[in-house]
Formats: structure tokens, sequence, C-alpha cells
């Protein structure tokens, strides 16, 4: 394992579960390059000039102690393109083209440009180290713990155990239609005054409690397996911070497994995957070789 490998991935560019070396050196080359390529290549943020990557500095202290990553190469810009009135910001991950790498750049609100926060519903910082951790695992298609790994940067136990309770916009989307269908059942029964009619959709006002009971089972059982691998990669590793590398590079069915394994198990997983792929190669040169230290 070179340097320089060891150098992107403390950057940010972390090997995806599927990502070949030449693929991986490809995108890790065009990343590092991709603030002067957006100027001729994305619009409409190529006609804005990024902003000065120290307003990062406490986004990246988060990223770094949790996720082991820096991405000072990504592009920020402050635009409201694209943004609901309840959203401070968002990272785009995207291709140019279909012969070009993954790359992605950072937007926060206009209002973060000269405050620290937006209408006391987001901190800066906290916002940026949420989007930025989505950042190094941009090649990953794991859905599961996704969220879960991003809002483990909130300072607040409560958004980082309730934060993840929706995986996508189509599920936010199912509960307020649901919620919507219920205000016009109450609505039909208050001009029509057909009882009978309301009382038999009555059992459709029961939905969006279903609906939040199923996101909270799911998310309780999501936290569970979560916290045991961790616990697991606790007890093989020598710090929390390599702890919390590890359980970032892994896929959704890592996680799942690491967590029924006994820590013996995970090594000897570790042992048998290092030479199968650059991912598993980084990770046990960088993590676990100095687990014994």
């Amino acid at each position: 394992m070179t340097l320089k490998l060891l150098d992107w991935n403390q950057a940010g560019l972390v090997p995806g579960p599927e990502e070949s070396e030449e693929d991986y050196r490809k995108r890790a080359e065009y990343c590092l390059q991709l603030k002067t390529k957006l100027e001729d290549e994305l619009a409409p943020f190529g006609s804005e000039a990024p902003a000065n990557n120290n307003t990062l500095k406490g986004a990246f202290q988060k990223t770094e102690q949790l996720f082991d990553i820096v991405p000072e190469w990504i592009p920020l810009y402050f635009s409201n393109y694209r943004l609901t009135p309840w959203h401070g910001g968002c990272v785009w991950i995207f291709q140019i083209a279909k012969d070009t790498p993954t790359a992605a750049f950072l937007q926060l609100r206009n209002a973060f440009s000269t405050s620290s926060s937006y209408f006391n519903m987001y901190d800066r910082d906290e916002l940026a180290a949420h989007e930025l951790a989505h950042v190094g695992r941009m090649t990953f298609q794991e859905p599961k713990f996704e969220e879960v790994l991003a809002y483990r940067t909130s300072p607040s136990q409560f958004r980082r155990w309730f934060g993840p309770i929706v995986k996508s916009s189509w599920e936010s989307l199912l509960f307020v239609l649901t919620l919507f269908m219920v205000f016009l059942i109450d609505l039909s029964y208050v001009y029509t005054g057909e009882y009978s009619t309301y009382r038999s959709a009555m059992w459709f006002k029961a939905l969006p409690l279903g609906l939040l009971a199923l996101a909270l089972g799911r998310l309780w059982w999501r936290q569970w397996q979560f916290s045991r691998c961790f616990q697991k990669l606790r007890g093989l590793l020598p710090d929390e911070k390599t702890a919390n590398a590890v359980i970032y590079r892994l896929t959704d069915q890592e996680i799942i497994a690491f967590s029924k394994m006994v820590p013996v198990a995970i090594q000897q997983f570790v042992d048998d995957h290092k030479e199968e792929s650059l991912r598993w190669n980084l990770i046990a040169n960088a993590y676990f070789s100095s687990k014994g230290n």
C-alpha cells in the first residue's frame, strides 16, 4: 500500500466496495483537481466563485475525529439553488459524463456565508460535517446505515438517534401524503355530514401511526446493529477513533455481519479479505496493522 493511497484515504477519497484500483486512481486524481474543472464543466455553480474552505475548518475537525477524513479538495458554494426553505444545504454527487469519474461538491445556503447558523435550525459546522460524511462514501451504494453514520456528527443525542428515521425522500413524501389524506377525510365529514362514510374510512387514520411505528422499529434495529458492530470493533482496535474510521468504511452487510461476530472472527475476516479488494487492503493496513501497538 502506497503513501499516496493513505493520503487519498484521509482526504475523504475512500475506495468503494466494487471500485477497481484503476478506477479509484482516476477518481482521486479527478477530485483533487475538481475546483479548476467546475468552472468549465458545471452550471449553474460554474459561474460562481467557490467559497474559501476556511469556512469548513470546524466541520473538518468533526469529520477527522469521526471518520478520519478531511476532504479539503471539495469545492464549497454558497447558493440557494434548488434548496427548499427548510434545507440548509446538500452535497452533490455526480458525473459530468458517463466516462468521467464520480465526484462531489458541497452547497450551503447563502445565509451561511455570513452566519454560522440558519434561523436557529441549522449550525453550519454540524450541517457541513453531516454532508461531508456522504462525500467519503460517494461510491458506496449502502443505504441502511448511511444516515446513521452522517447523523453521528450531531452534538445532540436526540438527533444522533432519531435523525436517521427517514432513509429517503419518498418515505417522507409517503408520510406527508397519508397525513394529507387524513385531513381530507376529516374535511369531507365537516362538509357532507355523512358519518357512515366517515366511519368506514376511520381505519385510514391509523396509517400515519402505523408508518411511524414501523419506522421507529426499523430505526431501533439499525441502531442496535450499528452499536453492536461498533462495540466489537472497539474491543478489537486500539482506540475509539480507529473504530470510528473502520465502521465508516464498511458496507451494510459487513456492519450487520460484524455485529454478530466475536472480535477474533472479525480479525479473521480482515485477514481473509485484505488481498481481495483495494478497500479492504486499505482498511487492514491503515487501521488493523498497528492494533497491537
